[in-house]
């Protein structure tokens, strides 16, 4: 039968490689033209209908090239087939190749195993062997009993004939593997269902199955999380043996190098990496020597940093007249990252330029390693079974990957045992404030009582979806080695991963240099790693960084603003009444208009800073304003929007300060010089030269020319300035009323700039307090126009709970019940923003107030109401 095979393969080659070329050229011969064709030929041969003969030389000039493709990959097979063995043209290992190719392997093989020959797989009756490899039972049906089954039921088979039986066999059972002397690997559900089943998901249908069966420790089989070597278990009955079963040989150790040296023992070639310059040119940013984070971290704490700045500023009570909490302290690198983000969307940098580590049964759970070749490497630490970090970078890699994963998700948790803080965090780890994502056990033990609890609650529910995604980062023991491997394992279908420090030989192993170098790693997926820069944080940094994620994070309700608990006042009218006392409010009402009207067309440039910042043009005898913003630079619109805040004008020293804080004193000179001249430049472009010069330059000073812009801010400041200086209580109430008129947004909405943050909380500060102190004077006889104040305030300030409950006081007050809820409801979606919710004070007044009505109207109506 093998020589039959053998004859009919070269039969079909001889066809293909002799045959194929005769029949051409005798039936078809020289297909191509003998002449160089004129276009007249050309344009006849095209317009002419197709005949016969020039069919047959087209599929002729096809049929050669394929031909001697087919040729050379005949020569090739035979070569490798010679020097490799007729193992190498294996099907599965030249199917994924072209067609010709496997077709050419195919023929090669068959001739060659006829010529040769081969001893077959054991034909006898049924017996149950245990590959050597896999030790995965099989059953499978003979002809002819061969001298090595015959001699017991229960057979070692060579690792090299394990693919025959994947191919023909099907699983029953199981054998655990022993540990691995030389790596120390041990054997686990999720790798033996990975095994025999082609996914680790399916562990635990392999529990199932085993669950409660007596263990070689006299115990029933409760935990999957602890098998013993020798110990068989049952494979689920709908189990498909997996074809050419080849389990990735666990990765041999590699060197453990000393704490504190720079180098790996031996290390293997590795392709040379320059430090990050700057976000412009990769995706990551460098500063000091302990920093050198991804972009995507830098947005998280940029958006942190807002977040917190949100959720401080919400606390304010309108008319309370508080300044001393304006400012939340910044640590250098959180000031640091907000401009690298800032600099980077400026740019228009691409977040996605990233390489993926490919990895057998993706979970989607890719973490951001470092930066290679410009390009940020992920790896599926879930697959990968765990990163362990050696060598004098390996707490700074841990650092970053803690901070990044804690700031870049939102439902990942990360678990450190409090033994291990100290060795994470460094000599700052007493100080940290830690975020509640980041939570502390006592021990691994610890650790991992939890997450094993996490992994049967979702295995016995078989909920697929459950997912605890937590980060273990914790330093590898001894004594508990196989159970850590084993909750790995087992848990990295539900996004269970683990980042150790120390040799970690079941996954992934790399050596981290001081400067962040992956230098040496173990086989396997690891090797992909070589040569990257990690990402790194130093502790203080940390510190700083956890303190910001602290801050930034839903807080438990307190009721700071909660100064009033009944429902007939408002809390706005009962804060200190920093303008005066407003004693009534008929002088409000018949208040003249805030300020005279403004000549139409005094001035040719209108700046607006309150709200998105504008510059508006009126051309000459012209009757519209023209918008011009687009001609200005994102930094000439920040230099505009500081001289507007300063209509007295702002020395050099001020401006430097604020615009070019990082600069040298020797750059700032010429940078504000430049800057000038642009912004001059530009004018007179975007004016057609009507104007030239809008700063004026006197003594140190630097101004806008109030003949030629006016600025939106400084009616506001007038206002304010009115407020102050007024002496009666009708001069108070129209300032109040020109301040709040005249607020149409927070300063330079949209512009993220260190300095700008306390000036625009300040500002608007000043327009709640002057609602504040009208509502004060229309609450007791013009209770709709106080609720219309106190909708204007909560544009002011979305997220401040107080004035949604003096607006629900004000709608259960004018018997708008019904508007409750829907107020109740958008202070529920507006703090959700912030991850918060609104305090049980809220929802308890909203409940109390419709109850309230109801009461009194029942009461009017002379019907009794029983509670419930």
């Amino acid at each position: 039968m093998r020589i039959l095979r053998g004859l009919i393969a070269a039969t079909i080659l001889l066809g293909l490689v002799a045959g194929l070329p005769w029949a051409l050229w005798y039936y078809v011969g020289w297909p191509l033209p003998d002449h160089m064709p004129t276009w007249v030929e050309i344009e006849t041969l095209l317009l002419s209908p197709m005949t016969a003969t020039f069919l047959l030389d087209f599929l002729a000039c096809l049929c050669w090239p394929i031909w001697a493709a087919f040729v050379i990959d005949v020569v090739r097979c035979a070569v490798q087939a010679i020097q490799v063995g007729v193992h190498a043209l294996r099907w599965p290992h030249v199917s994924a190749r072209r067609p010709m190719h496997a077709l050419a392997a195919v023929l090669i093989a068959a001739i060659m195993l006829s010529v040769v020959g081969k001893r077959t797989a054991p034909t006898a009756a049924h017996t149950f062997s245990i590959t050597g490899d896999t030790g995965m039972v099989v059953a499978t049906a003979t002809a002819r009993p061969d001298v090595s089954t015959v001699a017991s039921t229960r057979t070692v088979v060579a690792p090299e004939a394990r693919t025959n039986f994947a191919q023909t066999a099907t699983p029953r059972s199981v054998v655990v593997r022993a540990r691995d002397p030389q790596t120390g690997v041990y054997d686990s559900l999720s790798r033996i269902a990975e095994r025999t089943l082609g996914t680790q998901t399916r562990w635990p249908d392999i529990f199932e199955l085993n669950k409660g069966k007596p263990q070689p420790n006299g115990k029933p089989f409760t935990n999957p999380h602890l098998v013993f070597p020798g110990e068989e278990l049952t494979l689920p009955p709908d189990a498909a043996a997996p074809v050419a079963l080849q389990p990735d040989p666990p990765p041999p150790p590699i060197p453990a190098a000393p704490p504190h040296t720079t180098t790996a023992p031996t290390p293997p070639p590795e392709p040379t990496h320059a430090p990050a310059a700057s976000p412009t040119h990769e995706p990551a940013v460098a500063w000091e020597l302990e920093l050198f984070v991804g972009l995507g971290l830098a947005a998280a704490v940029s958006t942190a940093l807002l977040v917190a700045r949100r959720r401080r500023n919400s606390r304010y009570q309108p008319g309370s007249g508080r300044r001393d909490d304006i400012d939340l302290p910044v640590a250098p690198v959180v000031y640091q990252l907000q401009l690298a983000h800032l600099q980077a969307s400026q740019d228009e940098f691409e977040l996605d330029n990233v390489e993926q580590i490919p990895e057998p049964h993706n979970t989607s759970l890719e973490h951001k390693l470092g930066v290679r070749d410009g390009r940020e490497i992920a790896l599926d630490l879930a697959a990968a079974r765990g990163l362990g970090l050696i060598g004098a970078g390996a707490s700074a890699a841990a650092r970053a990957l803690l901070l990044t994963a804690l700031a870049t998700s939102t439902t990942l948790n990360v678990l450190v045992p409090a033994d291990d803080l100290p060795l994470l965090l460094g000599h700052s780890a007493a100080r940290a404030q830690l975020p509640h994502r980041l939570r502390l056990v006592d021990n691994l033990d610890a650790a991992l009582d939890e997450l094993e609890a996490d992994i049967l609650t979702c295995a016995r529910d078989h909920a697929w979806d459950c997912r605890p995604r937590v980060v273990l980062v914790a330093q590898p023991q001894l004594h508990n080695v196989q159970r850590l491997q084993a909750v790995l394992d087992n848990g990295a279908a539900f996004g269970i991963i683990g980042v150790l420090l120390g040799q970690w030989q079941a996954g992934v192993t790399a050596y981290v240099r001081e400067d962040g170098t992956i230098s040496a790693t173990s086989p396997g997926r690891g090797e992909a790693l070589r040569g990257t820069h990690m990402f790194q944080i130093g502790s203080d940094h940390t510190t700083h960084l956890l303190d910001l994620l602290q801050q930034a994070q839903r807080e438990s309700p307190v009721e700071d603003n909660a100064v009033l608990t009944t429902e007939t006042g408002l809390e706005v009218t009962a804060a200190n009444n920093v303008g005066g006392d407003v004693p009534n409010a008929v002088e409000a009402v018949d208040a003249p208009p805030a300020e005279e009207p403004r000549p139409v067309a005094a001035t040719a440039i209108r700046l607006s800073v309150l709200g998105k910042p504008r510059v508006f043009w009126r051309p000459p005898a012209a009757d519209e304003e023209k918008d011009i913003t687009g001609a200005f630079q994102p930094r000439q619109r920040e230099l505009l929007v500081f001289l507007g805040l300063h209509p007295e004008g702002a020395t050099r020293e001020s401006l430097t300060a604020a615009l070019w804080a990082n600069s040298t004193p020797d750059k700032t000179t010429n940078a504000m010089n430049t800057a000038l001249s642009r912004l001059r430049t530009a004018f007179t472009k975007a004016t057609n030269d009507t104007l030239a010069d809008i700063v004026i330059t006197r003594e140190g000073t630097y101004r806008l020319d109030a003949d030629v812009v006016d600025v939106d801010y400084w009616h506001f400041d007038r206002a304010i300035t009115r407020r102050r200086m007024a002496a009666a209580t009708q001069g108070r109430i129209a300032a109040y009323r020109a301040v709040v008129n005249s607020y149409t947004g927070p300063l330079a909405d949209g512009m993220s700039t260190e300095w700008i943050e306390s000036a625009r909380e300040a500002i608007r500060r000043d327009a709640l307090d002057a609602v504040a102190a009208l509502a004060r004077a229309l609450v007791d006889d013009d209770p709709e126009q106080t609720l219309d104040l106190l909708e204007t305030a909560r544009a002011f300030d979305p997220y401040n709970e107080l004035l949604y409950r003096d607006i629900m006081r004000l709608q259960e007050r004018l018997g708008r019940l019904d508007a409750i809820p829907r107020t109740l409801a958008l202070l529920t979606t507006r703090l959700a923003e912030l991850g918060d919710q609104p305090t049980p004070h809220a929802i308890s007044l909203a409940t109390r107030l419709q109850q309230r009505h109801e009461e009194s109207l029942s009461r009017g109506l002379g019907v009794e109401v029983r509670q419930p």
